[in-house]
Formats: structure tokens, sequence, C-alpha cells
């Protein structure tokens, strides 16, 4: 059971090599969660895998883990350039209530 949702986790997340470059906020932040986010949590934590369907409801929590409490992106496997955390800073700070 455990490897069938990591394989049903990895089919949702898309492929870097795919992934074009969007226009909007909501749309750059959301690269940045499936190209360096979501590569961590699809082995860690597959039930917090990002999506367009869930990133408002947790912007909250990515937030406080990226900006407030610097846990994330965990380690020194990921690392954020600063265009990347530039992006995602906009577009939470916009989107938390």
């Amino acid at each position: 059971m455990k490897y069938l949702i990591i394989l049903l986790a990895l089919l949702s997340v898309t492929p870097i090599a795919t992934a074009t470059i969007p226009e909007d906020d909501k749309g750059k932040a959301l690269l940045v969660l499936q190209t360096k986010c979501n590569i961590c949590h699809v082995r860690n934590n597959p039930f917090r895998i990002f999506k367009e369907r869930n990133m408002e409801r947790n912007a909250k929590d990515i937030y406080k883990q990226v900006f407030v409490k610097g846990r994330m992106p965990l380690g020194n496997e990921v690392k954020l350039t600063e265009e990347e955390r530039e992006t995602l800073k906009k577009w939470l700070e916009a989107n938390i209530h």
C-alpha cells in the first residue's frame, strides 16, 4: 500500500522537462513547489505533495516553514535560488490570510 501511494504521488508531479515557465505569480510559485519541494516530499512526505488545487490551503504552512522557521528546504539536497525564494515569497504573502 505504501508503494502504491508513492507511485500515485510520483505520477501526479509535473516533470521538470515538460514544465513551462508560467506568466502569473501563482503559476511561478507552483513551479517552484513542484520542482524544488515535491522532489523530496514525494519520497519523504507523500501526503504533502503540492499541487495547484492545494497550494492555497497550504500557503500559511509553507510560508512558516520556509520563511519564518527556515526549516525548508530540508538539508543540503535542494537549494532555492534567490529568484525562486522571491517568487515563492511574493505569492505566499499575497495569499496568506
